[in-house]
C-alpha cells in the first residue's frame, strides 16, 4: 500500500479512461484545459471497498472542472485555468446528503427541517415494514434478489404477501427473508418487473452479468452517449457575470431522488439557472433536498392536467437543457416525446438518465442505484471483499453520485459542441453505463485490500444492510479512521436556511474542485 498513490491513480483514470477515450470524443479544448489539473489531498484511500471509488470521483470531478475551464475560455476569453481537485472532498462528495449541519448538529435532526422533509414522504417509508421491503434477500434456489419498494412499498409488499404491520426493523427483515425464500429467483424477478412493474433484480456475479444478453448489449457502450441532431448553431447567452461558466444557461430539472438531481446540482454550481419541476402529490426522498437543492429554483406543476402540461411546455420551449429522470416513457405518455419537443425548441439538449440502459432486454425496466449495483455485480464484489458468500450493496449511493458527475460533464460537452456546429444533442446516460465503466477501472490489489479492510474494524456489514444503514455505517468508519476530514472548514460552505424556514445558516460540503478564476 505504501507504493500506491491515489493522486497518481486519479490522474491515470482521468487521462486513460476519459481524456483518451475513443468513445466519448471529448473536444480538443477539454484536453488542452486538462494540462493544468492538479490533484491534492491525502494519498491513500479510506473508504472500505475494493473498487476505486475515490479515484473515479476525483477523475470525474476533474472532467467537470476541465469543461468549465474550456467553456470559460471560449465564452469570456479567460485563458485555461489552474484546476485543483481535492480527492478527500471528492470522497466526501459521495455522502454529501448526510453532511449538512446546523450549529454543529446534523441538519436532519432539526425539527423544522424534519417538518419540511416529511412533506414528500407520502407513504411512511421509514416505517420498518416499508423500509425493509427495499433490501437484498436470498431466494429458494439459493440466489439473492434485490426487492425494491420504491417510494411506495404497497405493491412489492402485496407481491410477496407481507401485510401492513408495526414491527421493528429486525422483525421486518425476518418477514421479508421468509417471504422471498418462498420464490425462485427467476420467478420473483419476472413477477416483480413484468406483472407488478416494480424494480427488482437478481444479484449477478461479474461473469454472469457480462455473459448475459443485457451485459453483451451494454459492454461496449460509452460512459455517456451524445447523439447529434441538426439544429441552428447556438451562441452562448450574453451575461454580465463572466466568473461562472454556465451563467445564463437555462436547465429544466424533471427529476427525483439522487442521480438526476446531482446532475442539475453540479450545473447549478457552475452558474446555470436550474428550475426544478416538482409535484406535491408525488413522493420523493426529500432528505436529499437540503444538499441537492442548492442554487435551484422550483415550481409545482401537475402534468396530469392541461394547465400543468402547458406550463411545462413553456419551460421546455425556453430551456437550453431538459434533464429527464423519470421512468422510461413517462414523458411520452403525456405527450412530450423528443421529436415534438425539438419542433418547438430545436436547440434543446435533452438528457435522459435511466437505470439499465437504452438497449437490451432490460431497457424497459425502471430501476434505482441498488438495482444497477446488483445487476453489474458490484454488490457481489463488495460481499466477497468482506469475506462473505453473499452480496453487500456498495457502501454509498456511489453510482447515483458519479453518474451525476458524468451527466453534468456530458451536458457541458454538449453545450460547448453546439456552439461549434449546427447541431444539438440527445444524451443517453445510465447508472449501469457508469457501473460498467467503474468496474473496468480495476480493483485494488490484495495488499491494498487488506489495509482497507482494517478501516471497517468498528463496523460489520451484511447482505441485509439497506442503503440508509450502509451510508451511516460508512460515515462511522470514515469518522473513525479519518476524523481530520471534518476539521477542515475550507471543505465546507454556509448557505441560508431561510428557504427551509429557519434563521440559522446550514453548512454543506463544498465542491471538490476549484478553478483559479471561475467560481
Amino acid at each position: 500500500m505504501a507504493t500506491y498513490s491515489v493522486l497518481t491513480e486519479s490522474a491515470r483514470v482521468l487521462n486513460e479512461h476519459l481524456l483518451e477515450s475513443k468513445d466519448i470524443h471529448l473536444p480538443q479544448a477539454f484536453k488542452e484545459a486538462a494540462k493544468l489539473v492538479k490533484f491534492v489531498g491525502s494519498d491513500i484511500p479510506f473508504i472500505p471497498t475494493l473498487l476505486k471509488i475515490t479515484e473515479s470521483s476525483s477523475a470525474l470531478n476533474a472532467l467537470v472542472a476541465i469543461a468549465c475551464s474550456a467553456i470559460s475560455k471560449d465564452r469570456y476569453g479567460i485563458d485555461y485555468q489552474n484546476v485543483e481537485v481535492n480527492i478527500d472532498v471528492a470522497s466526501l462528495f459521495l455522502m454529501s446528503l448526510i453532511l449538512a449541519t446546523i450549529n454543529g448538529k446534523s441538519a436532519l435532526e432539526n425539527s423544522q427541517i424534519q417538518t419540511e422533509i416529511e412533506k414528500g414522504n407520502h407513504y411512511a417509508m421509514e416505517k420498518p415494514i416499508h423500509r425493509q421491503c427495499t433490501n437484498v434477500y436470498q431466494t429458494k434456489d439459493g440466489r439473492h434478489f434485490h426487492l425494491h419498494g420504491s417510494m411506495n412499498a404497497t405493491a412489492a409488499m402485496k407481491m410477496v404477501g407481507a401485510p401492513e404491520q408495526d414491527v421493528f426493523h429486525e422483525e421486518a427483515r425476518e418477514i421479508y427473508m421468509a417471504k422471498v425464500a418462498e420464490w425462485n429467483a427467476d420467478d420473483i424477478d419476472r413477477t416483480s418487473n413484468d406483472e407488478y412493474r416494480q424494480a427488482g433484480v437478481i444479484c449477478s456475479t461479474p461473469d454472469e452479468f457480462f455473459a448475459s444478453e443485457q451485459g453483451r448489449a451494454m459492454e461496449k457502450e460509452p460512459l455517456y452517449r451524445l447523439k447529434k441532431r441538426s439544429a441552428p448553431i447556438s451562441s452562448w447567452p450574453s451575461v454580465k457575470d463572466s466568473s461562472r461558466p454556465l451563467a445564463g444557461i437555462r436547465v429544466t430539472d424533471f427529476l427525483r431522488v439522487i442521480a438526476g438531481p446531482v446532475i442539475s446540482k453540479v450545473l447549478a454550481i457552475l452558474g446555470a439557472e436550474v428550475l426544478k419541476v416538482t409535484n406535491d402529490e408525488l413522493p420523493d426522498i426529500t432528505p436529499t433536498s437540503i444538499d441537492f437543492s442548492v442554487g435551484k429554483r422550483d415550481t409545482n406543476l401537475n402534468l396530469k392536467f392541461a394547465e400543468g402540461r402547458q406550463n411545462f411546455q413553456q419551460l421546455i420551449d425556453g430551456a437550453d437543457v431538459l434533464i429527464d429522470g423519470y421512468c422510461p416513457g413517462a414523458l411520452e405518455k403525456i405527450g412530450f416525446n423528443a421529436d415534438s419537443m425539438w419542433e418547438n425548441n430545436p436547440s434543446l439538449i435533452y438528457l435522459r438518465e435511466k437505470c439499465c440502459e437504452f438497449a437490451g432486454p432490460l431497457a424497459y425496466r425502471s430501476g434505482w442505484q441498488q438495482i444497477s449495483d446488483c445487476l453489474v455485480a458490484l454488490a457481489w464484489l463488495q460481499g466477497e471483499f468482506f469475506g462473505l458468500n453473499e452480496p453487500v450493496l456498495p457502501l454509498l449511493p456511489n453510482s447515483d453520485y458519479q453518474m451525476g458527475l458524468a451527466g453534468a460533464a456530458a451536458v457541458c460537452h454538449a453545450l460547448f459542441a453546439r456552439t461549434k456546429e449546427a447541431v444539438t444533442f440527445d444524451i443517453d446516460i445510465s447508472l449501469t453505463q457508469y457501473n460498467i465503466w467503474y468496474y473496468r477501472l480495476g480493483l485494488y490489489d490484495s495488499d491494498q485490500q487488506k489495509v482497507l479492510l482494517k478501516q471497517k474494524d468498528c463496523v460489520s456489514f451484511r447482505d441485509y444492510d439497506d442503503m440508509s444503514s450502509l451510508i451511516m455505517k460508512t460515515f462511522a468508519t470514515v469518522k473513525n479512521c479519518r476524523p481530520d476530514l471534518f476539521e477542515h472548514p475550507e471543505y465546507f460552505q454556509e448557505i441560508s436556511g431561510k428557504e427551509w424556514g429557519i434563521q440559522e445558516n446550514i453548512k454543506i460540503l463544498s465542491a471538490p474542485f476549484k478553478l483559479s478564476n471561475s467560481t
